[in-house]
């Protein structure tokens, strides 16, 4: 064996016992127990939106999340839900944890916070100095 075709050997096994690490949201654990009840992904977003009423998760990133999830072997989905969705909003809001819940109100909390901040940048740019430095000037004489 060559050299390089050694250390490719040895690369592929550094990369086989890597580590996957993988995010994990407020709403993940709930979309995860409502598509284990069989429904589809637009309309788990719709029971996230009944529950994180300013979370801008869609069915989109659920679907993402559970293609993920059947990858990983985390999820046999049934073929048609267990439930309908008007029970599923109620079990919804009750299997929310505190600590998901904080987490969701820090977010929406720290948008709102960064867009007041930049309300203030922007309304503090369109103070002309000038005006104050002539009324000062004014005041002095």
């Amino acid at each position: 064996m060559g050299f390089l075709s050694t250390r490719i050997k040895a690369e592929y096994e550094i990369m086989k016992t890597k580590i996957i690490r993988r995010k994990h949201t407020y709403w993940h654990q709930l979309a995860k127990t409502m598509l284990q009840f069989g429904f589809k992904p637009t309309v788990v977003g719709h029971i996230i939106k009944d529950v994180f009423p300013e979370t801008e998760i869609n069915g989109r990133h659920v679907g993402a999340y559970k293609r993920r999830l059947i990858k990983d072997d985390e999820l046999i989905v049934p073929d048609k839900p267990t439930m309908n969705r008007n029970e599923a909003s109620q079990l919804a809001q009750g299997l929310v944890s505190t600590e998901d819940m904080f987490i969701y109100q820090c977010v929406v909390g720290s948008a709102k916070r960064s867009l007041k901040c930049f309300e203030f940048k922007f309304k503090a740019e369109d103070h002309d100095i000038l005006e104050d430095v002539n009324k000062w000037i004014t005041d002095i004489q």
